[in-house]
């Protein structure tokens, strides 16, 4: 450990956990203070007890490849909040926008300044799932994929709705259906109703 933060950190203990903690327990953990730590510096798990923050006008989390004698293991960061089983949250707030990506690097690019609101962005390879529900068989879902747009009710009704207007369009208008307070407009090259 470099010897301008020995001063700043001191060993200790964690706690002995309850009945039924989910976790492995690592009693000694060095408190590495962004120096690296010490000789336990490859320990994957750090604890700290109470609330801690990290503040800086910017702050990133990046994987990078590990040093060699390692097996090979996923890249991967992870939030996780598991709580008593029911009570865990995570948050994320932002005063403009939170955006988040998945692609190649920098396809999509991982930062806009133009973000509003909450943006979800994959390559063009990738799809977008959004799923209520862990039963199999009755889970709502909508899916975007590289081929379709599904949105699956399953067991529940499915309800697009508008006080102005709603219109299902192919072929760049060449075929729709328009819905409106005043009645339904059909427009196509043929128009067939079994």
């Amino acid at each position: 450990m470099r010897d301008d933060f020995q001063y700043k950190c001191s060993r200790r203990s964690r706690p002995e956990p309850s009945e039924g903690w989910p976790y492995p327990v690592v009693s000694v953990e060095p408190c590495g203070a962004g120096s690296g730590g010490g000789p336990e510096q490859g320990s994957p798990t750090h604890y700290h007890d109470g609330t801690y923050s990290v503040v800086a006008n910017q702050v990133q989390l990046h994987t990078a490849p590990q040093m060699p004698p390692t097996d090979p293991v996923p890249y991967l960061i992870s939030l996780l909040s598991p709580g008593s089983g029911y009570d865990g949250r995570v948050e994320v707030n932002a005063s403009q926008g939170v955006r988040v990506t998945a692609g190649p690097p920098q396809m999509p690019p991982t930062s806009s300044e133009s973000t509003e609101g909450v943006e979800v962005a994959v390559g063009e390879l990738q799809s977008i799932t959004l799923i209520r529900g862990m039963i199999p068989g009755a889970q709502q879902a909508i899916a975007i994929m590289p081929s379709n747009l599904n949105i699956m009710g399953t067991t529940a009704n499915v309800l697009v709705s508008s006080d102005v207007q709603i219109t299902l369009s192919v072929a760049g208008g060449l075929s729709s259906i328009v819905l409106t307070p005043v009645g339904i407009v059909l427009k196509g090259p043929v128009i067939q109703i079994n």
